[in-house]
């Protein structure tokens, strides 16, 4: 595409060309800048979003009691890292749709200081070849300066320009005030569209670069299905994590009943007990490694303490928990009374600590 006219006209078609190049480059990069904005703007707000993975845990456990919604334990009790993302998405959609247009205003804040540098990048191109007066190739040189400035700003690539750069531009200034021009126009086209804006306009969500900053180890005890703790994703050494489940929570029962058990991993692996792993073969809990790469990767300490939360959960969503494992919580599966007194607010305390 070589233009081969002169003076304004020249001017005002290589302003135009250019502006067409950095459009689409600008776009995205005000999408990238304003997720990333977006999330650091909570992590700063929200004291959830300060802390490690552990912290997050304990408010997603807290949502999920208020809530009461089974279907979103059951989810969570699953797929506990899709769940953790779904979360962190909510998290991000009501964040920014709340209040006065929040998400209009972060992108308007990341196209104004976008385009601030842009034209920066235009006056500082100018200003280094206005007093080149040897030489020729005067455009070619001012599009090398302005490709250079942006390398921060947007991803313009400079052999997609190509085709302006055998200008007869002679006149600088008067390029570098045409450019200011065809640049406000395109800000304001930008800005026109971003008032429409949602969640789904994002190539790279918000929400995930969150969950980014809390990734680490999704591994899921194979006894009781709780997450392991460590913050690395492929980290040396065990598989551990402070509080085990009742393994109800999975649907295990006891052997030839359909009662759920009700006792955690941390206690079994101190009894006598045994379990039945791919279906055939016996083995003490105690001995656990023993059955190999699933269960011999987890460091389970004997540990008889039980978090209230899940004595509380058992016993409001007994019903649910029968249900969705044909199972009952009888035999050695009664759920103790005392469990059956904890309250929500107890349960939420007590995880607070």
């Amino acid at each position: 595409f070589l233009i081969s006219c002169q003076g304004a006209t020249s001017i005002t078609t290589f302003a135009v060309f250019l502006c067409d190049k950095i459009e689409p480059a600008l776009h995205r990069a005000v999408y990238e800048r304003t997720a990333k904005a977006i999330a650091e703007d909570m992590q700063g707000k929200f004291p959830d979003f300060q802390g490690n993975r552990a912290n997050l845990e304990v408010s997603i456990l807290r949502y999920l009691a208020e809530q009461e919604n089974f279907e979103y334990f059951k989810c969570y009790l699953k797929c506990p890292d899709e769940f953790f993302r779904r979360y962190l998405g909510k998290q991000v959609q009501s964040y920014c749709s709340h209040g006065s247009r929040s998400l209009e205003k972060f992108l308007d804040s990341s196209l104004n200081l976008l385009y601030g540098n842009i034209l920066k990048a235009v006056s500082f191109s100018t200003q280094i070849i206005k007093d080149r007066k040897d030489r020729e190739d005067k455009v070619s040189l001012w599009l090398d300066e302005f490709c250079r400035e942006l390398t921060e700003v947007i991803n313009l690539p400079r052999s997609d320009l190509k085709g302006i750069e055998h200008q007869e531009v002679t006149d600088i200034e008067f390029l570098s005030s045409v450019m200011a021009e065809a640049l406000d126009d395109l800000k304001n086209r930008l800005r026109k569209e971003f008032a429409d804006a949602d969640m789904s306009s994002f190539a790279r969500q918000p929400h995930t670069i969150l969950a980014e900053h809390f990734s680490g180890c999704w591994e899921q005890c194979p006894f009781c299905g709780a997450v392991c703790t460590n913050t690395m994703r492929n980290h040396d050494g065990d598989h551990q994590l402070v509080f085990h489940r009742p393994r109800a929570l999975v649907g295990t029962k006891w052997q030839k009943t359909d009662h759920l058990v009700i006792d955690i991993c941390s206690s079994l692996v101190a009894s006598n007990l045994r379990f039945r792993f791919d279906d055939v073969k016996w083995i003490h809990y105690k001995r656990y490694r023993d059955a190999g790469p699933r269960f011999s990767t987890w460091n389970i300490l004997p540990d008889p303490s039980m978090q209230a939360y899940w004595k509380w959960f058992v016993s409001h969503f007994r019903t649910q928990l029968e249900a969705l494992y044909n199972g009952k919580f009888q035999g050695k599966g009664e759920i103790p009374k005392a469990w059956q007194r904890v309250t929500k607010q107890e349960a939420l305390s007590e995880l607070d600590k």
